[in-house]
């Protein structure tokens, strides 16, 4: 009987280890691949007995070993490699952590226009024509145009507007002869030669033709957003939040794209089922405060060429990391009425741990009882709006609980500031607050 309870015993420590075992090597697979700390800032490595963290880097102090695991110390700005290990033999998992410096940065919450490009118009979808003679023609398909291509030029004439355009088709269509369009296609400038099709004008038997390319042409405006942060030292922003995509949900080739000051004129209250939306006006290039030179996933990104309206939050905030994100009270910054930046609250109320870079980091609910009965919540044109807690940037709104305007998503800043480019300017960011003189997109 003895010997039948020592067997037991040890098959429940065996049990016990390897439940304990999988349990750690379950979190192990969970932790990033990549970490930013602060120096001087410190994070507890959790390790199961067996289980060892080996500095690859071979830098002294950064590692300590305690009752708990280890604890990464950092005095230093640049890269520690570390490798998890079981005995101390056996590599498990490898991690980068970044030592960087406290960022700075002014927070937005001003309302942007997006212009995708300051020439031509973009090419939403084409489809077919039926011709004077009964037949379906396809010239923009047919002539290679694709969706997303920008027509800056028709025979030679930069275009103008949608209506400029159409005249202009009709004007030459009367040739009969191939008409040479210069499209942009991500980048590069190709000419395109297409030969309209004749249709009737439906005006009646003794009327003329019309001459018509099949393919639905927008203006290149992708909405109204908001600006999430920009960077005084070195003029960087980060607005948005998430990509833009063309209408066939591919991302928007930006070039020479320009952010404009716009005003918001009229709110569109969320509901369940029926996101809300902000609808702003704006004017054109010559109102621009900025380039567009990256559309990423976490927003879009660029150079300030003018000074950003103002607003009572225009002074400089620490960015927090993600790790440093919680629970509890927060607010929001955005505009709701013309160009007046607001304060609103609301409650982080979960932050889904990433292992790597990634959207949807922060969901949030709307507790200020302004914007409920201003907008219902969260709304279309908010995308990019900063998120604030204990005086820090922790993030942007980004997209909006379709079925409870209410709640929404959020991105953690961290990953909005690797995109800008700031976290690659070493210790120049590192300096302390300066000063400088003076969700989906809504249409």
């Amino acid at each position: 009987m003895g010997s039948s309870k020592r067997r037991l015993a040890v098959v429940a420590i065996f049990i016990i280890l390897l439940a304990s075992g999988s349990f750690f090597l379950f979190s192990l697979l969970r932790l990033p691949v990549h970490m930013r700390l602060l120096a001087g800032q410190e994070q507890l490595l959790q390790a199961l007995p067996l289980f060892t963290v080996k500095d690859l880097t071979g830098s002294k102090g950064i590692l300590v070993k305690t009752d708990e695991g280890f604890t990464l110390r950092p005095r230093e700005l640049g890269r520690v490699d570390l490798e998890w290990r079981f005995m101390d033999l056996i590599p498990l998992r490898q991690m980068v952590v970044d030592v960087v410096p406290q960022i700075y940065v002014r927070p937005g919450g001003q309302a942007v226009g997006i212009l995708l490009t300051t020439r031509g118009l973009i090419v939403s979808r084409t489809f077919p024509v039926m011709g004077v003679d009964g037949r379906e023609y396809h010239p923009a398909r047919d002539a290679g145009i694709l969706p997303g291509d920008i027509i800056e030029e028709i025979a030679g004439q930069p275009v103008r507007s949608i209506q400029h355009v159409a005249a202009l088709v009709d004007g030459l269509g009367q040739s009969r002869q191939e008409i040479v369009l210069t499209v942009r296609r991500e980048g590069k400038r190709l000419p395109v030669r297409i030969r309209p099709a004749v249709v009737d004008s439906g005006r009646g038997r003794n009327s003329a033709p019309r001459y018509m390319l099949g393919m639905v042409l927008e203006e290149p405006t992708a909405g109204v957003g908001t600006l999430t942060f920009y960077h005084p030292a070195s003029g960087k922003y980060g607005a948005l939040g998430h990509l833009i995509t063309t209408p066939t949900s591919s991302p928007a080739f930006v070039d020479d794209g320009r952010i404009v000051r716009a005003q918001i004129s009229e709110i569109r209250r969320g509901m369940r089922g029926s996101p809300g939306e902000k609808r702003g006006t704006f004017r054109s290039e010559h109102d621009a405060i900025g380039t567009i030179e990256k559309n990423t996933k976490f927003g879009i990104f660029g150079h300030l060429t003018a000074n950003v309206p103002p607003s009572r939050w225009d002074r400089e905030v620490p960015v927090a990391l993600a790790a440093d994100v919680r629970l509890g009270p927060a607010e929001i910054l955005t505009v709701v009425d013309g160009e007046q930046v607001e304060s609103f609250a609301v409650e982080i109320i979960k932050v889904n741990a990433q292992s790597r870079p990634d959207d949807k980091g922060i969901v949030l609910k709307v507790t200020d009882e302004r914007l409920l009965n201003r907008t219902g919540g969260i709304i279309q044109g908010m995308s990019g709006s900063p998120i604030l807690q204990n005086g820090a940037l922790v993030g942007a709104v980004t997209h909006v609980f379709v079925n409870d305007p209410q709640r929404g998503y959020g991105i953690f800043a961290e990953w909005m500031l690797h995109e800008a480019g700031l976290w690659s300017q070493g210790s120049k960011t590192a300096q302390a607050p300066c000063t400088v003189q003076d969700t989906a997109l809504a249409s």
